[in-house]
């Protein structure tokens, strides 16, 4: 008996739900949260209300504008680090400590989720 392997769009539904789970796994031991489709003016003016109340920033950062296609970078402050990252299709996001997360949820007026919405 032969066994016949395609990569039709089955093969890639169970890659993509595998990716999936383990992302919602990952996400469920750091306990961390994410915000999405965080609007340009609001991510750009998070990032630098953040670095103003002292979270550090990566100094090698390159500038952000609303025409980027991908940027990322890491706020810390203690032993928390926030990744902000900003692509032109999906908007901004940001993933951190569930308790720095809330918080900045509230204040945005978005939900922070427990893993990534698709």
């Amino acid at each position: 008996m032969t066994i016949k392997w395609t990569r039709g769009l089955a093969g890639v539904g169970i890659l993509s739900k595998l990716q999936r789970s383990w992302t919602e796994r990952k996400f469920k031991k750091h306990d961390w949260r994410i915000i999405q489709q965080i609007p340009f003016d609001a991510f750009e003016q998070l990032i630098v209300s953040h670095v103003d109340d002292g979270w550090e920033i990566e100094e090698d950062y390159l500038p952000l504008k609303e025409s980027t296609k991908k940027w990322e970078c890491e706020l810390k402050k203690g032993t928390s680090i926030l990744v902000c990252t900003w692509s032109s299709d999906k908007l901004g996001q940001v993933v951190g400590p569930e308790r720095v997360v809330t918080g900045l949820a509230s204040k945005l007026n978005l939900p922070a989720h427990t893993s990534p919405q698709y």
